[in-house]
């Protein structure tokens, strides 16, 4: 078994987790490459509450996924104070042939919900960090985008 595989397995003791419809399939145009490149915007609930707000973009010619996450309060009653965003740039690093999970800034700036952006070292000592990965395991096992481009990605020369 794997390590998205173990620590997903781990996930689904705690959360119940679905999406809040079906994710929306987009495409957007690489402001880098003008090469178009395809995006996923989605919601999660977790035992049937709103939990989180994802938006995931492939980029092709770096042969990365990046993952902007908003977890936080939702409901009915959310004052949306605590709403926090992270970045996740799914991609190859040195000495390593398969992709590997990397906390970034965001990219995506929320502002329907006010989330607060978190850099890396932010993110790192933020009470909400389980459950950035918590949903990102579950995302990279459950959007087909995601799926497609970070379990089935080929190995690398590392």
């Amino acid at each position: 078994m794997g390590w998205f595989q173990r620590r997903a397995a781990a996930t689904h003791d705690e959360h119940h987790f679905s999406f809040d419809g079906a994710p929306t399939h987009r495409e957007t145009t690489c402001a880098s490459c003008a090469e178009v490149h395809e995006g996923t915007t989605g919601f999660v609930l977790d035992h049937g509450d709103a939990h989180a707000i994802y938006w995931a973009d492939w980029f092709p010619h770096g042969r990365e996924m990046i993952l902007n996450i908003v977890v936080g309060d939702f409901g009915d009653d959310a004052d949306y104070t605590d709403n926090v965003i992270f970045g996740i740039r799914y991609g190859y690093v040195a000495q390593q042939t398969q992709m590997a999970a990397s906390l970034i800034a965001p990219t995506v700036v929320d502002t329907a919900t006010g989330a607060h952006p978190l850099d890396r070292e932010r993110a790192l000592q933020h009470w909400r960090l389980p459950d950035l990965w918590h949903v990102s395991d579950w995302l990279v096992e459950n959007d087909p985008l995601l799926h497609e481009h970070v379990f089935h990605a080929p190995r690398h020369a590392g």
